[in-house]
């Protein structure tokens, strides 16, 4: 599993990079189409949830339930080729 950012829905509140207790996030330097300066995800296997294969099991997950935006979630790691 990866953590990744909505951009559709994060309004730049980085309550996320505050929250976090492995800094994956940082405040982006760049804004959004809507204006908003995002977080960014630098750091994504210091997550808990990087080498997890499924979401049968809580791990951590602070940074979702703090986002008023419902805008950070998990997917499946992207396969490079």
């Amino acid at each position: 599993m990866q953590v990744r950012v909505n951009s559709e829905y994060c309004k730049g509140c980085n309550l996320c990079t505050v929250v976090c207790p492995r800094k994956v996030f940082v405040k982006g330097e760049t804004t959004s189409e809507k204006g908003y300066i995002q977080p960014k995800v630098v750091n994504p296997d210091r997550c808990p949830n990087f080498n997890r294969k499924s979401r049968k099991k809580a791990v951590c997950e602070i940074c979702l339930l703090t986002c008023p935006d419902q805008a950070i979630f998990l997917s499946e790691k992207e396969v490079e080729a």
